[in-house]
């Protein structure tokens, strides 16, 4: 799997009812990490973070606690950075063993938790 940050925001859109937010990079921010924050068209609530870190493009998705340990047995897969530990996680987009359709079905259940 390969993506560009712009590719990754259209595949994580395609696979729920979100919108892009930019609430950390406006105005006075210092902030040097461009965040693309997925959130829930009905509630505004975050669905997804997409990011760029030391080369690399990384996605936060919110799981269930057993479905997080299971999938950080996988290369690429580790707790959420800036996040929640017990319920974020965060995919090493182009460096990991998670296929598309896997990270199609993540993006499904970070949607649906985050409801």
């Amino acid at each position: 799997m390969s993506y560009t940050r712009e590719e990754l925001i259209d595949f994580t859109l395609a696979h729920c009812q979100g919108y892009v937010d930019y609430p950390f990079n406006g105005g006075n921010s210092k902030e040097k990490i461009l965040w693309s924050v997925i959130k829930q068209k009905r509630n505004h609530k975050m669905i997804a973070m997409v990011f760029e870190k030391d080369g690399q493009l990384l996605i936060d998705l919110k799981w269930t606690p057993e479905h997080g340990q299971e999938m950080r047995d996988l290369a690429g897969v580790f707790p959420g950075y800036h996040m929640n530990k017990k319920h974020w996680n965060t995919v090493r987009v182009n460096q990991t063993a998670v296929t598309s359709a896997e990270l199609a079905k993540m993006i499904e259940e970070s949607a649906t938790l985050t409801k």
